[in-house]
């Protein structure tokens, strides 16, 4: 009888995993909000933490997320739907309005740039054709990095500031909504 022999595959290391688990929930978002865009709804908003590094919700996160949550329905009109999930990323929510998608980011914005830890939050917001309103689009600056007054997105790819550095001020930001 001809010996055999069982051949494993190789282990994704830990690291690999949850960049494997990251893409994942990324893909399920993007699922989540293609559904929720054929709803036909002229206004769809997406709320997600923005937390940098890997502990997407470290304490005060999840705070901080319900607190923005419980603010939208004060600022924005006509919301028709909303639903709200939790994954490997954090909390997030996806509301279907009523309301010009203009209108809406502006009221986003404001929420946005209205408490210091509201950095922290993402708010983005899509036509019905899902077309992103940015805030290019309503002749605003792009948002600023956490540690300077640069556009962000220009300091993430020059990498200006240590990962360290970041972390420390995003434990600032959520102080406020720890308990």
């Amino acid at each position: 009888m001809p010996s055999s022999s069982t051949v494993m595959a190789p282990s994704l290391t830990s690291s690999a995993r949850s960049r494997r688990s990251y893409l994942d929930a990324r893909d399920s978002r993007q699922d989540a909000l293609a559904w929720a865009l054929g709803r036909g709804h002229p206004a769809t908003l997406f709320l997600a933490l923005n937390i940098p590094g890997g502990e997407k919700t470290p304490p005060g996160a999840e705070a901080l997320f319900v607190w923005m949550f419980n603010q939208l329905p004060a600022v924005l009109a006509g919301i028709a739907e909303s639903s709200r999930f939790h994954d490997v990323l954090g909390p997030y929510a996806i509301l279907c309005l009523e309301a010009d998608p203009k209108a809406v980011k502006e009221a986003c914005v404001h929420l946005e740039t209205g408490h210091p830890s509201s950095r922290l939050i993402d708010l983005d917001v899509y036509a019905p054709d899902g077309r992103q309103i940015d805030r290019n689009s309503l002749g605003l600056s792009s948002r600023s990095c956490l540690i300077c007054d640069q556009p962000a997105v220009d300091c993430i790819r020059a990498k200006r500031h240590s990962l360290h550095t970041v972390i420390h001020r995003v434990h600032e930001l959520l102080a406020p909504f720890r308990t």
